[in-house]
């Protein structure tokens, strides 16, 4: 019983840092950002909750014993802090865009 669990929250944790990395393909749309921002808050709580539980039944995950609850309280700074800095749809990488790029030499090309 706690294999499945285990692996049920490594799966929810592994979702939390796909959605996290992916937030910024996400924030083109200001109200898919902020829908992907709950989901990600939320799966970020119950699964803090779901290692806080794991670690108390005696589980270990992925062989540490301590992990869970450092992932755990990992996970809720993650759910607190992607509710406070919102991207707004706004660059925030500081770099060009590829395709940006390319399109602008196409222009320039036009025009000579």
């Amino acid at each position: 019983m706690l294999e499945l669990f285990e692996s049920i929250l490594s799966w929810s944790c592994g979702l939390v840092i796909v959605i996290w990395i992916s937030i910024g393909t996400l924030a083109r749309s200001q109200k898919i950002e902020r829908i992907s921002h709950n989901v990600m808050s939320f799966l970020c709580m119950v699964t803090a909750i779901g290692l806080v539980l794991f670690h108390f039944l005696g589980g270990t995950f992925w062989g540490s014993p301590p992990l869970a609850n450092f992932l755990a309280l990992v996970l809720v700074l993650m759910g607190i802090v992607s509710q406070i800095i919102p991207i707004n749809g706004e660059e925030i990488q500081g770099e060009p865009n590829p395709h940006h790029l390319m399109k602008l030499r196409r222009e320039r090309e036009g025009e000579e």
